[in-house]
């Protein structure tokens, strides 16, 4: 596992966080990310890359493999056909985790910030390259910055030395400073289909075209853990299915909301919500057949502006889904209010 940097013992990265696969065919197999490639690959080789690119889209597999493949092309001495070559000494390197020019601030599983002292360190080695041309500094969820971190790495952009290249992916770009966000070029990697979607997931785990589907409707990466649904996805959507037919103790019916984290919950409902108000408004959408008559009976709950009103509070519950306190009364208290949205009073934040 990837050592992982802590409050006691901060550090740029461990060597298992600094290697760099190459990953053509994670590329190739997700069109969304390929595209973005073939770009990539004519400002390499025009030699007009900008020294600080900011890859903009959804986290996950592909945007990784994206980034180290970018990287390792950026230090290979032979390419092949536009990707690394995976034989030279510095893709060798890079493999193991051992090329000495790379500086990465790895993605946080928790998305905690990235401290300043992890700043100064970066800044401390900027002016040495010790093997190649070029010194890289990879950074994961730039958006992580916090105001002090950010103030510190600005300096570094305004004048970063002439070997350095800034590789740095965002996802949630209206969380990043503005003055970091001015000193970057942007690449806004295009979303990807629900179709292709499914296709990706299919792939990568050899699972089932229903499951597949299932999984690009989610869209949520933490939905798989070592290749395997962990998602009980029926339990959960029928819960809000009783809930909204308003039969029995809401509070009875609630286990399998109880038993996911909230923020998953938060995103799958959401997801649901989207799902019942294109089919209120008669559009068409790749929903799942799984999910048809979930969504069927949703739909004939409420109408328009009662399904508005859950939007609300849907919303509501997702911004404080991160909040320790209190899980379990703020899930039962989500579970009432959406037993019957006419009810206004049930929707406004208890104090």
């Amino acid at each position: 596992m990837a050592e992982r940097r802590t409050a006691e013992a901060p550090a740029l990265a461990g060597n298992a966080e600094q290697r760099l696969i190459s990953d053509p065919a994670t590329i190739e197999g997700a069109p969304w990310v390929r595209d973005a490639w073939s770009q990539l690959e004519r400002l390499v080789d025009t030699g007009r890359l900008p020294h600080g690119l900011l890859l903009h889209g959804r986290m996950g597999a592909p945007m990784t493999a994206l980034v180290e493949t970018l990287a390792r092309r950026l230090i290979c001495h032979q390419p092949r056909e536009g990707w690394p070559c995976d034989e030279c000494s510095a893709c060798r390197q890079a493999e193991q985790g051992s090329f000495p020019d790379i500086s990465r601030l790895a993605d946080d599983p928790a998305h905690r910030d990235i401290p300043v002292d992890v700043i100064r360190d970066l800044i401390a080695g900027a002016w040495f390259t010790r093997y190649g041309k070029v010194r890289l500094v990879l950074i994961e969820r730039i958006e992580r910055l916090n105001r002090s971190s950010g103030n510190a790495l600005l300096k570094l952009l305004e004048e970063p030395p002439d070997s350095m290249q800034f590789l740095c992916t965002v996802e949630q770009i209206d969380r990043l400073l503005p003055t970091i966000r001015s000193r970057l070029q942007r690449l806004r990697l295009r979303e990807p289909r629900q179709s292709e979607l499914a296709e990706w997931w299919r792939k990568s785990l050899n699972c089932t075209a229903e499951d597949a589907n299932l999984l690009a409707f989610a869209d949520d990466p933490s939905w798989v853990e070592e290749g395997e649904l962990v998602f009980d996805w029926e339990a959960v959507t029928g819960v809000w299915v009783e809930l909204s037919n308003r039969r029995g103790n809401p509070l009875g019916m609630i286990g399998p909301w109880l038993a996911l984290p909230r923020p998953m919950l938060a995103r799958w409902l959401l997801r649901l919500w989207a799902a019942v108000a294109r089919r209120q408004a008669g559009l068409e959408g790749d929903l799942p057949q799984a999910l048809e008559p979930a969504v069927d009976q949703l739909a004939k709950a409420h109408d328009a502006a009662q399904w508005l009103a859950v939007q609300t509070r849907l919303v509501r519950f997702a911004v404080e889904a991160g909040h320790p306190l209190h899980p379990e009364l703020s899930v039962e208290q989500l579970a009432l209010d959406l037993v019957d949205p006419r009810l206004a009073r049930r929707l406004e934040p208890i104090v």
